[in-house]
């Protein structure tokens, strides 16, 4: 009976198990763990049958990596949750986004259009003002955006 550990990341550590069945391509038979103990098996680093730790950078490159790919599914579950105010807040600012884009075109439309500077000044008086939203309207449309 040995321990073993498996060659390849994720690293498993098997105690006790039966030698045979745990062939040396794969797996070190009685590895040298102490330069890794107390460390996450994250931070090892395994060379021919040695078992080392990450540099401080290293392992820091590691957490940054895990913390950004936590975050990105944290968003994505959001997102994605019909039932969630923030994905309903995002729907909110991207209909406020998209008027402003229409407003936005409508007065380069307008101006494109224009042959001179009297029919430009009266075709922009005929632009309506995008009028400024309230806590009201805006907690309004959130609510209206939940299960969307």
């Amino acid at each position: 009976m040995a321990n073993v550990l498996s060659r390849t990341s994720p690293y498993v550590y098997l105690v006790s198990v039966n030698d045979p069945d745990y062939p040396v391509v794969d797996w070190i038979h009685s590895p040298d763990l102490s330069a890794v103990n107390g460390w996450d098996s994250r931070y090892w680093i395994v060379t021919g049958d040695v078992v080392s730790l990450m540099s401080e950078t290293e392992r820091n490159a590691v957490d940054a990596a895990l913390l950004d790919a936590s975050r990105e599914d944290s968003v994505q579950q959001q997102i994605d949750n019909i039932e969630s105010v923030l994905r309903a807040f995002m729907k909110t600012v991207l209909t406020e986004f998209n008027l402003h884009a229409a407003k936005h075109n409508e007065i380069a439309t307008t101006v494109d259009a224009a042959t001179n500077l009297a029919e430009f000044k009266t075709a922009m008086q005929a632009v309506n003002d995008y009028p400024a939203r309230t806590v009201a309207q805006l907690r309004i449309s959130i609510r209206n955006n939940l299960g969307s």
